[in-house]
């Protein structure tokens, strides 16, 4: 189950500022590399390409290392981190890299876990999910200083894309899976049906995170999910009630439940469906 990573969308999470960037970076190429470099030199064009992957990947990580500092700091275990192809995942106790072959992935994971299981730990998780937009932010704000002292091309990029990218996290906006670091931290702490929908996610990922007994599984911690506005977190409810019918042999009602999983997975990104086991 994804939904504690840092980062909950890497498919969607900079599409509100990615109008922007790309004219941003085109008018920072024209005023230095038209007075800099020929542009209708390959090896240019090729170059500045070079640098603007390389200034997102930098941005990217910078992010999800916000999440993930937090988390650690917390006495949180890291479980996941992807930027780009290249990631680090934790199997049996045991931390690797392995190559991302999942292009939803690509735009960065950064996923911490708690140890053990503790009242506090959804107000850690309510911090790391501010932190990765306000250590964008910041690290952007030292790139455009350090810019304006001497002026180049990488160092506007890393100055732009962070500060582009924590501001589009910060903003309460629905994404491609689910919603923006801000928008689930405004839930959060927003009170009445939206606080009670991230909370039941919550303590479902708990559950599934520790391998509890499911038999120890209750309805009313999830339930609050069925009333949901998004299609992906209804999804996730009847799929949790799919599994609390399950396992109590109600097989009836478990069919029941499927078919309503089926009415409504055309609606629910894929990366969900996946998720979802059944």
């Amino acid at each position: 189950m994804r939904v504690a990573c840092g980062t909950i969308d890497p498919q969607a999470k900079y599409l509100s500022f990615l109008r922007w960037q790309a004219y941003a970076s085109t008018k920072a190429s024209n005023l230095y590399f038209g007075s800099v470099w020929n542009l209708d030199s390959i090896l240019d064009i090729i170059l500045f390409l070079f640098i603007t992957i390389l200034s997102y990947w930098i941005s990217a990580i910078i992010h999800e290392l916000g999440h993930v500092i937090v988390g650690l700091v917390n006495g949180w275990k890291l479980f996941l981190f992807v930027v780009g192809p290249i990631g680090i995942k934790r199997k049996n106790g045991i931390l690797s890299l392995y190559f991302e072959k999942n292009l939803v992935m690509w735009g960065g994971v950064g996923g911490t876990f708690p140890v053990k299981e503790n009242e506090d730990n959804i107000k850690i998780w309510s911090k790391i999910l501010l932190s990765g937009p306000i250590a964008s932010i910041i690290t952007g704000m030292i790139f455009l200083s350090l810019c304006f002292l001497h002026f180049h091309i990488f160092l506007l990029l890393l100055g732009l894309m962070p500060i582009g990218i924590g501001i589009a996290c910060l903003l309460p906006l629905e994404t491609g899976i689910l919603y923006t670091d801000g928008k689930r931290w405004r839930r959060l702490h927003g009170g009445g049906q939206e606080e009670a929908e991230e909370i039941a996610l919550w303590k479902m990922t708990e559950f599934q995170q520790f391998g509890k007994d499911k038999s120890l599984m209750q309805r009313e911690d999830f339930e609050a999910l069925f009333d949901a506005k998004l299609p992906a977190l209804r999804y996730y409810g009847y799929y949790y009630l799919y599994k609390y019918y399950d396992i109590q042999n109600d097989f009836d009602n478990r069919n029941q439940i499927l078919e309503i999983l089926n009415s409504i997975k055309k609606d629910v990104p894929k990366a969900i469906v996946n998720d979802c086991e059944l």
